[in-house]
């Protein structure tokens, strides 16, 4: 899709203050490197940005302003999601991207405690493979109490994100005490490095209930790595056909983490869990501004499935998700809903129902990604920018006893989706336990990983 017209350079329309022009000295030139920034995110803008109309016009904006700021000035009062970054921002060691962060590979949630003034405590969320992380065995629900001997701080905790070699003090969680044990002496870890998160996490087969049960840790929608630009897509299509040979007739979708990417691999997931009668029927589309002709884009069931045998032919399915659970997680939530029964557990999701794309001026050392679109289903639904509300509420922050390995089926998002498949009942929550209603949210890695919107491919 092309916009039908490129919008005129605006500059020209501009009132020219005196000082710049008529009283002597000529300083255009100077003029329009202070404003070559500004007039580039304009321009960019006023020919892609969803909220077309609500762009105030060119005599009402300042292009002398900061870049970020002028940026802000622009957006509508619907835009929850665009944003603009310094390219020399992103050079920065913590970084992080989807598959090729610049870390020790793992997630984690920080919390601070009542039981002590300044202290932090960090609970791994999942570990990716071929990392300094996995090489010292750290796992999810193992909670970092001390780096170098020394308790976590507020200044402390942020080393990991990726830092050089440190001592590690390696705890787990108590259900009896309820408390964290420490019963091993520190690991050293390696230093940061540039890591691959597959996002094929996790896949394990299971029975409930007379039910052929898939369960898939999905964690974000990446094609491949730069060596290998479609390997993930391939060992999700590989993960499906190896599902669907062992006749699954249950899925348990694990979107908890998973808080966005592209369109593309939003695309080809549906492709695989959507009933095989469905392929090839219009499963949603894009929708843009005025400049674009057609105004919307239609995307296809089966449109990126080269192989039909890995498509799951369900009727239902289940999803976990949780407070990061956004963009193209919700778009597979949503385009799947005319087609199938998606029953949610988990938390409500963030409300992300629109697509950006990137846009980079190297001159300018500026990259931004405004929204483009708004995205629907076959029905003409987008109606969750408040999110998805869970239809069975579990919350895994509130009792870490339940905090468990992906797979282990008492793990508490999973354990009730093979309940409600084998009994149609949610199976009873012992409820909070002490020690996590003494716990305190204070930061969360995967903020470092936000995609602000679905990520619209290059076509």
């Amino acid at each position: 899709m092309k916009a039908k017209h490129i919008l005129p350079v605006i500059i020209g329309t501009l009132l020219i203050p005196c000082y710049l022009s008529s009283c002597g000295e000529d300083r255009w030139k100077a003029y329009a490197e202070q404003t070559a920034t500004a007039q580039w995110i304009d321009d960019t803008m006023r020919v892609y940005y969803y909220w077309l109309d609500d762009l105030p016009s060119t005599d009402k904006v300042n292009y002398f302003q900061e870049p970020f700021t002028f940026f802000k000035k622009l957006l509508s009062k619907n835009d929850k999601f665009s944003t603009i970054d310094s390219l020399q921002s992103q050079t920065g060691n913590t970084r992080a991207i989807p598959y090729t962060n610049y870390s020790y590979g793992f997630h984690f949630q920080a919390y601070s405690t009542s039981a002590g003034e300044g202290q932090i405590l960090v609970q791994v969320l999942y570990v990716a493979e071929n990392t300094p992380a996995s090489e010292i065995g750290l796992q999810r629900g193992d909670w970092i109490v001390e780096i170098n001997g020394e308790s976590l701080t507020e200044a402390t905790y942020p080393l990991l994100l990726g830092s050089g070699a440190m001592q590690l003090t390696i705890g787990r969680y108590d259900p009896t005490l309820q408390a964290i044990s420490v019963t091993e002496a520190p690991k050293t870890i390696a230093p940061a490095r540039a890591i691959e998160d597959n996002p094929v996490h996790f896949s394990q087969l299971y029975e409930a209930g007379g039910k052929r049960v898939g369960y898939l840790v999905y964690n974000h929608f990446s094609a491949g790595p730069s060596s290998n630009t479609s390997a993930y897509n391939q060992q999700l299509v590989e993960t499906c056909r190896s599902f669907a040979a062992a006749g699954v007739n249950e899925f348990v979708l694990d979107l908890r983490y998973n808080n966005g990417g592209l369109v593309s691999c939003a695309e080809l997931l549906c492709s695989l869990l959507a009933p095989a009668d469905a392929l090839g029927q219009n499963l949603g589309y894009l929708e843009y501004n005025s400049n674009f002709s057609p105004q919307s884009y239609p995307f296809t069931l089966g449109r990126y499935l080269s192989d039909p045998s890995a498509n799951l032919n369900l009727s239902r399915v289940y999803v976990l998700t949780g407070q990061y659970t956004a963009s193209a997680s919700e778009m597979v939530i949503n385009c799947l809903k005319p087609f199938m029964e998606v029953i949610l557990i988990g938390e409500t999701t963030v409300g992300k129902n629109v697509g950006s794309t990137v846009f980079t001026n190297q001159e300018r050392l500026i990259t931004m990604s405004p929204i483009i679109c708004k995205i629907f289903n076959k029905n003409e639904e987008s109606d969750y920018s408040s999110g998805f509300t869970p239809d069975y509420r579990v919350n895994e922050r509130e009792d870490f006893s339940r905090f468990l390995p992906f797979g282990d089926t008492d793990e508490c998002l999973l354990s009730t989706a093979l309940g409600l498949i084998a009994t149609g009942e949610q199976p009873e929550s012992e409820g909070e336990t002490r020690a996590a209603s003494n716990f305190t949210s204070v930061y969360n890695s995967l903020d470092q990983l936000a995609t602000q919107a679905v990520i619209i491919d290059k076509r």
